[in-house]
């Protein structure tokens, strides 16, 4: 924090004298007047003049234009709304990038507002690093959707996001109709999935589809009926690390298909062409990015006017039509443009999803799907 520089309040020449001794002038009466006026309000001299305003953090995605767009559809409606408050954006890459943070500010937290995937808000909770919301002061959650609302009011829905196949439109006249497509031998090295060393979300959803594909129940209690599936996907793998992105290779041809996700890929599309999107006939798998309230911080209530606002329909509709979130509120009105680049908007998509428990994976189930993807799913295209 800057400090303000040492500044004597007593000349300092032999024989001066101490300022308490100092013959009082009228510009020291008005001073102390003013002074005293001002202990009279009960008031700081600064906020007698004008009330310093509450600063709030929100932390959140820095990827493909999320922070531009929630600051223009979000954090600067809820600011002009509430001029007494001002709000920052610290970006982060992911979820588990997020709880980092969360991890790191332990002990001296310097956020305000987390949004984050179910996983890992179960493990902040589970840490004490978000903090429960008071349902006076969060009125919107009244009107969110159920899915994401395992945790309570500890982590509320914010949006829904859903997976899709990413197609090349000069490889397929037609989008193809199922997600076993990805492992037709014709497509033998056309295939591209982004994973990584510590379980991502796709490699999660990707193990629950494959559980569905093989006739297995849909659960998170066993997978191994989608690891004997998902080995067999290897052989049509171009590379499980795409580069810059899964959509930029389709868009090139470099791959012909590609698991991606729906805010992705339509943020993607305004600037790359080449590719197109669909949900397949065996359904698609959706995920609630959440917003809480990160413990041991001053201002709750200002941080949970935030949230509130942030559920609120307005907000809601500004940022699904920005960066094609499915909103949480259901009484928020997004215009048919944007709803035909938003999946799960459409009641057919809504009636055929794959369930999946984000709230409720483990560290242990996260250890079993790690240790299987890494020796026996992606072992091959290495």
């Amino acid at each position: 924090m800057k400090t303000m520089p040492d500044t004597p309040l007593e000349s300092r020449r032999p024989g001066a004298r101490p300022l308490s001794h100092a013959r009082p002038t009228p510009v020291r009466r008005l001073i102390a007047l003013a002074l005293l006026a001002c202990a009279g309000s009960g008031l700081p001299p600064v906020a007698a003049q004008a009330a310093a305003p509450t600063r709030l953090t929100v932390m959140a995605y820095g990827v493909d234009g999320f922070d531009q767009k929630y600051m223009r559809t979000v954090i600067r409606p809820f600011e002009a709304a509430h001029p007494g408050i001002t709000v920052s954006y610290y970006a982060v890459r992911d979820s588990r990038n997020a709880l980092a943070v969360l991890r790191a500010q332990r002990m001296a937290p310097r956020v305000d507002v987390v949004i984050i995937d179910p996983p890992n808000a179960r493990l902040a909770q589970a840490e004490q690093l978000i903090a429960p919301l008071d349902p006076t002061l969060v009125p919107n959650a009244a009107d969110l959707g159920s899915m994401g609302r395992e945790l309570g009011f500890w982590a509320l829905p914010a949006m829904y996001d859903s997976m899709t196949l990413v197609y090349a439109k000069s490889a397929f006249a037609q989008p193809p109709k199922s997600w076993r497509d990805m492992w037709d031998p014709k497509y033998r090295g056309k295939v591209t999935v982004s994973t990584n060393q510590a379980v991502n979300g796709s490699m999660i959803a990707l193990t629950t589809l494959a559980n569905r594909l093989a006739g297995a129940p849909d659960d998170i209690t066993s997978f191994d009926a989608a690891f004997a599936y998902l080995e067999k996907l290897a052989p049509n793998i171009l590379t499980w690390t795409p580069r810059p992105n899964q959509y930029w290779m389709v868009a090139r041809n470099q791959a012909l298909l590609a698991l991606g996700w729906n805010s992705r890929s339509q943020s993607q599309m305004d600037s790359l062409s080449g590719y197109a999107t669909t949900v397949p006939q065996e359904g698609t798998i959706a995920v609630p990015i959440l917003i809480a309230r990160v413990a041991d911080r001053p201002n709750g209530e200002a941080a949970q006017a935030f949230i509130n606002y942030s559920l609120s329909p307005p907000a809601q509709q500004a940022f699904a039509e920005a960066m094609y979130y499915a909103p949480a509120n259901q009484k928020a009105k997004v215009s048919e443009a944007a709803r035909r680049r938003i999946p799960l908007l459409a009641p057919e998509v809504a009636a055929r999803l794959i369930p999946l428990e984000w709230a409720n994976i483990t560290v242990a189930h996260i250890a079993t799907l790690r240790a299987a993807w890494l020796a026996r799913i992606m072992k091959p295209a290495s």
